[in-house]
């Protein structure tokens, strides 16, 4: 029939009309055959491989307008000469016509289905009348009583079986698309609930640290500021810069990855080498707070990844370690070897998260939390951390324990030393 990845659905209704077509052509002509209708057994078999033909348009090359008209105009044709070689009225031509109609009406398009009809109509009026006034010219074809009879009641049973089927087609196709349809709504419903929360938070976020910046030269500029007192103040300002930064960074990054897509280069990457500059930078950061960062990514260990996006799933994942360690704790950024996995680990000693907010805090339904320091954060990084990884054919997941610490796993795949031929997806 075809797939819907692939075919539309008047195409599938197409496909399923010309299999039972060329399985009623066939068997038809064995039994019109053995009732004694030769010629017009020998008629269905340039009908059967026409049906063939069609359904190969349609189906491989995908040239459906084109096989529903051969169809279209073949069927009338094939009706002149069935219900002319078929006793005419007195057989089951209009029946079988009735129900080309259907099969017609099921695949044209709409603009399409009036013209057909009034065709079918002046065709099938057109025969009667011809056989009105020359009933010689449509003769009874049938050897007696009983194979009319015979042919009548097989005309009406392939009827039932094919008109049962296409309908069966439609109603199972349009109950698809129907789901499919309620389903893309729901997602897109709770996409613009999420972009709306994380905007509403973002507007409030970005607000707070330049109404501060605002103030701070207001001030400044009215009355003399002690040199402690603008010391601590610019100490101040600098962290909240530094933040809504890293945020102004995530959210530009997702915004593209929303509407553009990213252009993934899947390389063989040196992952000690990659994220050197990274790290060393997360470590001056950790050190302003008092918190250690150790670095063990082991030397030598390349695997299949982007680089920019490694370098920033790392940065958000320490940049968050970073956010949610007390002073004095330690995070430590390290990677194993597991089969043909390398997982790379960020481990902190901080306050940890709720097992039921493990579900969470990759998606936008995430709430807006504070680190050790108050500092503010809405969950954006980490869910490009989880988009990114994907994107990369890899895996993210957390464990923790309140008040203990936080382990992030990040998994990709290992590769040789030898550089991949860049990959772009996007």
């Amino acid at each position: 029939m075809g797939s819907p990845a692939t075919h539309k659905l008047e195409a599938i209704i197409f496909h399923t009309a010309c299999i039972f077509t060329a399985l009623l052509f066939t068997c038809s002509i064995v039994f019109n055959y053995l009732i004694g209708l030769y010629t017009l057994s020998m008629l269905l078999v340039p009908a059967v491989c026409a049906v063939c033909f069609v359904y190969y348009l349609s189906k491989f090359k995908y040239k459906l307008n084109l096989a529903i008209t051969i169809f279209c105009v073949l069927g009338n044709l094939l009706f002149v000469a069935f219900f002319l070689n078929n006793s005419g009225i007195n057989g089951p031509g209009l029946v079988v016509y009735l129900l080309f109609f259907f099969l017609v009406i099921s695949i044209v398009p709409s603009v399409q289905r009036f013209s057909w009809m009034t065709v079918n109509i002046i065709v099938a009026l057109s025969l009667i009348a011809f056989q009105y006034y020359y009933p010689a010219l449509v003769p009874l074809n049938y050897r007696d009583n009983l194979s009319r009879h015979i042919d009548l009641g097989y005309v009406y049973f392939f009827t039932l079986i094919i008109v049962y089927f296409i309908l069966t087609s439609i109603i199972k196709s349009y109950n698809r698309e129907r789901l499919l349809a309620e389903q893309r709504a729901e997602q897109l419903e709770i996409a613009n609930q999420s972009k709306n929360k994380l905007f509403s938070i973002l507007a409030h976020d970005l607000r707070t640290p330049l109404n501060s910046i605002q103030s701070f030269l207001e001030i400044s500029m009215q009355v003399e500021i002690e040199e402690d007192e603008k010391r601590t103040i610019n100490s101040s300002l600098l962290k909240e810069t530094k933040y809504t930064g890293q945020m102004l960074i995530n959210l530009l990054s997702w915004s593209k990855t929303q509407m553009e897509g990213v252009n993934v280069k899947l390389v063989s990457l040196d992952l000690s080498k990659a994220l050197e500059a990274t790290l060393l930078l997360q470590t001056s950061l950790a050190e302003e707070k008092g918190v250690t960062l150790i670095n063990r990514i082991a030397y030598h260990t390349y695997i299949v990844a982007d680089r920019d996006m490694m370098e920033l799933i790392i940065r958000n994942l320490v940049s968050n370690a970073i956010k949610f360690t007390p002073q004095g704790g330690k995070i430590t950024v390290s990677s194993e070897i597991h089969g043909k996995e390398c997982w790379i680990t960020v481990q902190d000693t901080g306050i940890g998260i709720e097992k039921q907010d493990y579900d969470h805090i990759f998606s936008l339904h995430s709430e807006s939390t504070y680190g050790t320091n108050q500092e503010k954060g809405v969950g954006l990084g980490l869910v490009l951390c989880k988009e990114f990884v994907a994107m990369q054919h890899g895996k993210i997941w957390v464990e923790s324990t309140l008040n203990v610490g936080t382990v992030f796993f990040v998994s990709m795949s290992l590769s040789s030393q030898v550089d991949l031929f860049p990959l772009h997806l996007n």
